[in-house]
């Protein structure tokens, strides 16, 4: 009996050796995890001898240094360009920094990026140095605003817009303009019974279709003015139409995971991003778009080294990064070898049910979960966007792929429980992607953001239950652009990327983190905020052009299939502006964020 058990426990050990050599991992994940189908088309590859290249020591190696992508090379032939250069990106980024990257950490934690810091009261961002010992400040809440960086909102009939906020004055007198254009002070707004409302001038008198008088011009999002007449709001357009949301439908949303960590933000850009804007403001470059070529390489270069600063990694181009994170001790123990971390200052908070008051602070571990990598590439100063998440993330709805004899395919909507973000798979009775917390204060009823999270109407602070509505950025049955004219061709090419690149990645903990995708512009001209599938012109978004992200755009995803109720989103709709290619109308951070600071001999200090 002895003697059965004992090989009965050699063979066990045997077995789990196998398995762990076979999978790649180190551990036995204690969540559920998104599966990639095993016979996609092979419309996306790279070869094993061209993958060896990204690595410094010319071999693939189990978490081994990557090289960034040559920016300035970029040859954009093919959709399969851009998903490769993202790839390499997101593994050089994650690479141990050894050697001239100065630790032991990733070279995301090295002196080559910047953090953004969150606006203040100005408005005012700030690049902050990673110096030796740094510590990450990271944020609950993510903003998403317009091309006029005003608040975003989607309405009850799914619809987007731009919400141009009540101001003090706009409070006290109110102003609308009536059929001939004149401008009227409200006095008073009533309801009526199916929410509409009725707007009244000081002698009483109802003004007919009241038009909202807008400061900003409207974009590629319509815009709708608050209006307040003592607790009563209401929500008007410039052609008088009254649009109807929530407040809790504002952005301003908070995510929590399944096991109570709240999700944390962190904004970075590398050196050549963060020298070029210092350029670009103290009037030494032209600052018309984004470093493209390597003329504008060598420029940001020869001003970095006039300031005692050499950029050894220049031929990356601008990098721009958003990321998403947990605490490290809200993910099982078992998985926590599968994500990378970091040590971050977080707030405490003093908690009631209904919402969170920030009241002190505290250091901790945190892991990633989900990544933007957004960077300029030869010919497309709009920029290249991509994305990345942690396997465990979120359940994917269901989609099709084209197999490797070109039939479609369609992948039944993930099951199961144990998601990150998720306490069940996709079922017809599950409410997914429904906010329940909130950085605006509902009770003012005000769009000013708070570090105070609220809970939403009907319900507590509390995990929501999270789908990746379009798993790979292609809506069903649409367009996705130019090389894949159906979503199950568009689709392929990211999963057939995704098993070549694990393929060759066993073991990686980077090869728990999948490319969900990448857009960028046809033609690399001004993005005009459309998507390939409704307008086949230049500017329009291409790649996987319904891109989005289940921790950063988690209540602002596609509808799978399109929906009438639901304007179809790419990156670009909010990221652009005045159908140009200015820093400033793509990046929702280069405006505010205000140049490194220099002592009186040049060399870069902390502010």
């Amino acid at each position: 009996m002895k003697n059965s058990i004992l090989i009965i426990a050699v063979i066990g050990m045997f077995t789990i050796a196998f398995l762990r050599c076979v999978t790649g991992t180190t551990t036995t994940s204690a969540t559920n995890r998104i599966q990639l189908p095993s016979d996609p088309l092979a419309s996306c590859t790279i070869s094993k001898q061209a993958f060896s290249q990204w690595f410094v020591s010319g071999q693939p190696s189990t978490n081994g240094a990557v090289q960034p992508g040559n920016s300035v090379l970029f040859p954009s032939n093919d959709n399969c360009d851009f998903y490769q250069w993202s790839q390499q990106m997101f593994l050089w980024m994650t690479s141990p920094a050894s050697g001239m990257y100065g630790g032991n950490s990733i070279v995301l934690e090295s002196p080559l990026f910047f953090d953004v810091s969150p606006q203040n009261a100005d408005t005012q961002r700030f690049l902050i140095p990673h110096l030796p010992h740094h510590i990450f400040n990271m944020s609950s809440h993510l903003v998403k605003n317009g091309p006029e960086r005003l608040p975003l909102i989607k309405a009850n009939d799914g619809k987007m817009y731009e919400v141009e906020p009540a101001t003090p004055a706009d409070k006290n007198r109110p102003q609308v303009s009536d059929a001939g254009g004149n401008q009227i002070q409200i006095d008073r707004i009533e309801t009526n019974s199916d929410g509409t409302h009725r707007f009244y001038d000081k002698a009483g008198k109802e003004i007919p279709h009241p038009k909202a008088i807008l400061t900003h011009r409207q974009n590629r999002i319509p815009i709708i003015k608050e209006l307040i007449a003592g607790n009563t709001h209401a929500f008007v357009d410039k052609e008088g139409n009254e649009v109807n949301f929530e407040l809790s439908q504002a952005t301003g949303d908070v995510l929590m995971s399944q096991s109570g960590s709240l999700v944390y933000y962190l904004t970075m850009v590398n050196d050549v991003y963060a020298w070029y804007l210092t350029a670009s403001k103290n009037n030494a470059m032209s600052g018309q778009h984004f470093p493209v070529t390597a003329a504008d390489r060598d420029s940001i270069c020869a001003y970095a080294r006039a300031h005692n600063q050499v950029l050894p990694d220049s031929n990356a181009l601008a990098i721009e990064i958003k990321s998403s994170w947990v605490e490290a001790s809200s993910v099982p123990p078992a998985d926590l070898n599968n994500y990378f971390t970091v040590d971050a200052t977080i707030p405490v908070y003093k908690k009631t049910a209904s919402y969170w008051i920030p009241d002190s602070t505290r250091q901790t571990k945190m892991a990633l979960v989900g990544i933007h990598v957004v960077g300029s590439v030869a010919h497309h100063p709009e920029m290249v966007w991509s994305t990345f998440e942690h396997v465990s993330n979120a359940p994917n709805a269901a989609y099709t792929y084209l197999d490797s004899g070109k039939k479609v395919r369609t992948v039944p909507a993930d099951k199961g429980s144990g998601w990150l973000f998720s306490n069940t798979g996709a079922t017809a009775d599950t409410a997914y992607n429904i906010s329940h917390m909130t950085a605006y204060n509902p009770k003012l009823q005000t769009f000013t953001i708070t570090d105070t999270i609220f809970a939403q109407p009907n319900y507590p602070i509390s995990p929501s239950n999270t789908l990746r509505t379009t798993p790979w950025g292609s809506v069903t049955d649409s367009a996705t652009n130019q090389q894949d004219l159906s979503s199950a061709a568009s689709n392929s090419e990211i999963i057939s990327f995704d098993n070549n690149i694990q393929s060759f990645l066993p073991g990686d903990k980077r090869a728990n983190y999948l490319l969900i995708g990448a857009t960028w512009t046809f033609g690399g001209t001004p993005p005009n905020g459309g998507s390939y599938g409704s307008d086949t012109t230049h500017g329009v978004a291409i790649g996987t052009s319904a891109l989005a992200n289940t921790t950063m755009e988690t209540y602002f995803q596609n509808n799978n299939p399109p929906s009438h109720t639901f304007t179809q989103t790419t990156c670009f709709l909010c990221h652009s502006n005045n159908n140009s290619n200015l820093p400033g109308d793509l990046s929702h951070i280069y405006t505010a964020t205000q140049r490194l600071f220099l002592d009186p001999v040049g060399t870069l200090k902390k502010k």
